[in-house]
């Protein structure tokens, strides 16, 4: 029977992952070689992408202090990710080697990071230079992510990807637990804050090298060319047009890719909006955002490692808990103006957070048809890049209102719809 035709509440076809114990089970991915380089490679670009979070955001709010600006930059990536995204899924449909995409979007962010540096070591940087480096980094990584989650598949099998996408998302974690703190802690040591934002240039030095490793590490990594019968051969065009007419024929993925953007979009808020929040409200220099960013991954990092160990049932009722804590965490998180208990409960966001990625991914990928599998992750991409858009003006209302108001009605908005899901048998039951 063909995917699209699978009940709802029917497992997809899966091959029966070997019987382990629990925490032993928490890491079986790793048993594949590929994998570990794989991870590897992953952890550096990881690392760039967790330091951006906490750096290109301190940059704009120090250069402009505006909330419109920080949701200005969100919006810039967005908007070309709603033409790379979908192209981003033919091309990895198409080629026989999705490692290569990799490697070129690793060499292509290096070269945008390193040229930020080269702007800021001649004291030349300004937002323009900020806004154009967030389109061209929007337009790699959206071209790009297709290609990393389908590739996933290709190395661990069906049976491992919950595994496999939960240790992935657990070294994005703890990316995020480490690193930001030090690049905050580094930047305030050197004298950063206050309009004085030249210390930032050895933090984009360090992200083009971390990209340049991931790059690097890829090589490593063998996996068995596509077979030539497997490729599509139409016009990327028309691959495109059956890319979503598959997901419009297919109810369950069409539900699932509907229910994740309205929830990304509920929870999401809180992030871009970060940088100005800590300032304003908790009067947090660059150090203390950076620490922020950093505690907050404990959360993430402890909440990826119990969906690697949950193994393959009752996912969905799973990721609506997790998404229920994260909104209840963000409602409180919006309240307070003190720095420690923000602390403590952007912690438990971070780990309904890492839940809710990590088992929504999971799932689209369990219900997917393979000859699919590139496009239908290019539109859960694209889900991002509308919402980048769409959040903007989130950051009015930040801008106007406050951060409070902005991030304490998207908390509200998460856990009615949380809420309503939960009263939805045909997502809840979803394994």
């Amino acid at each position: 029977m063909a995917l699209s035709e699978t009940p709802l509440d029917q497992h997809p076809e899966q091959s029966p992952a070997p019987r382990q114990g629990r925490w032993r089970g928490t890491f079986a991915a790793f048993q594949i070689v590929n994998y570990r380089w794989f991870f590897l490679a992953l952890c550096g670009n990881f690392a760039a992408m967790n330091i951006q979070m906490f750096i290109r955001g301190w940059l704009v709010f120090e250069i402009t202090g505006s909330y419109e600006k920080l949701g200005w930059m969100t919006a810039a990536g967005g908007l070309v990710g709603l033409v790379a995204a979908p192209l981003g899924g033919v091309v990895a449909d198409r080629v026989k080697q999705k490692k290569v995409i990799l490697q070129m979007s690793g060499i292509a962010n290096a070269m945008i990071t390193l040229g930020i540096a080269v702007l800021i070591y001649q004291d030349k940087l300004v937002f323009e230079h900020l806004l154009i480096s967030s389109v061209l980094q929007g337009l790699v990584m959206n071209a790009m992510m297709p290609a990393r989650q389908a590739f996933t598949k290709d190395i661990v099998g069906l049976d491992r990807l919950t595994n496999a996408i939960a240790l992935s998302t657990s070294g994005m974690n703890t990316a995020r637990l480490l690193l930001p703190g030090l690049a905050g802690g580094l930047v305030a040591m050197l004298g950063g804050g206050n309009s004085n934002i030249d210390p930032a240039k050895w933090i984009y030095f360090l992200m083009a090298g971390l990209y340049l490793w991931s790059a690097a590490l890829m090589t490593l990594i063998s996996v068995s060319d596509k077979a030539d019968a497997d490729i599509p051969t139409g016009s990327m065009a028309e691959e495109l047009r059956l890319g979503f007419r598959y997901v419009l024929d297919t109810p369950v993925i069409f539900m699932l890719l509907i229910c994740n953007f309205l929830m990304v979009f509920f929870s999401l808020t809180y992030f871009m909006i970060l940088p100005g929040f800590a300032k304003d409200v908790l009067n947090a220099g660059p150090d203390r955002l950076g620490l922020l960013i950093s505690i907050s991954g404990v959360g993430s990092l402890l909440g990826s490692l119990y969906i690697a160990s949950f193994g393959n049932r009752k996912r969905a009722r799973l990721l609506l808990w997790g998404a229920g804590i994260m909104g209840l965490s963000l409602l409180l998180f919006s309240l307070s103006t003190h720095y420690w208990l923000s602390v403590f409960l952007l912690t438990i966001v971070g780990f309904g957070q890492a839940a809710r990625m990590s088992l929504s991914n999971v799932l689209i990928q369990s219900y997917v048809d393979d000859d699919y599998r590139g496009r239908v992750m290019s539109i859960y991409m694209l889900e991002m890049a509308l919402l980048s858009v769409s959040i903007y003006p989130i950051s009015l209302l930040a801008e106007f209102y406050g951060p409070q108001w902005a991030v304490g009605l998207s908390a509200a908005g998460l856990i009615i719809l949380v809420a309503i899901l939960f009263g939805v048998p045909r997502y809840r039951d979803l394994d």
